[in-house]
């Protein structure tokens, strides 16, 4: 009789054990960790975002528009470090963190791709009227419009990355520009 009842608890100890585990294999399907890893599990505080943080935003982004069926906007929020959350849907918000993402970090990455998809497309157009202004002054008859055209070009270099973006962060977005503005839902210009 003892010798059945240590088999018993033996088997019932086995049996937990193993659908604890089957238990947290379920779970870590179900909330697969999209976020980037920090060190020390604490979110980047810096203005720049990286490339691994790049890929891990994508990822999650289009997880979450393939879940919900839809790619909703996130919309525009003013990243402050203590209230983001609260400033995102909930179930957004949830999902998020439940996929190991500081929230306020991805609401700052999201600001940012934008502000660096919005410099670079600005920058795109300054180039250009600044070469038609240059053509202009060459092909110009008078060379006091001439002088005019190219003071006006020269000029419109300080226009140029107003928002300071990084060489790195122009590198890593400018290949994938049409791609981030379709899935951010930016409009084209």
């Amino acid at each position: 009789m003892k010798l059945e009842k240590k088999y018993l608890y033996l088997t019932t100890i086995v049996a937990t054990i193993l659908l604890l585990f089957i238990g947290m294999a379920v779970y870590q399907m179900q909330h697969e960790r999209y976020a980037p890893v920090y060190l020390n599990m604490q979110a980047l505080q810096k203005t720049q975002i990286s490339s691994e943080e790049l890929r891990a935003f994508l990822k999650t982004w289009i997880k979450y528009c393939e879940d919900e069926g839809h790619c909703p906007e996130i919309p525009q929020l003013s990243y402050d470090t203590t209230d983001g959350k609260s400033q995102l849907d909930s179930a957004l918000s949830t999902w998020l963190s439940n996929r190991g993402w500081d929230v306020n970090r991805f609401i700052y990455i999201d600001n940012r791709l934008r502000i660096i998809m919005s410099t670079i497309m600005r920058d795109k157009e300054i180039l250009k009227k600044q070469q038609l202004m240059k053509d202009g002054a060459r092909n110009s008859g008078n060379p006091a419009v001439s002088e005019t055209l190219r003071r006006e070009a020269q000029a419109q270099q300080k226009n140029l990355n107003i928002e300071k973006i990084s060489v790195e962060e122009r590198h890593m977005v400018e290949p994938q520009l049409e791609a981030l503005r379709t899935l951010l839902k930016e409009p084209k210009i």
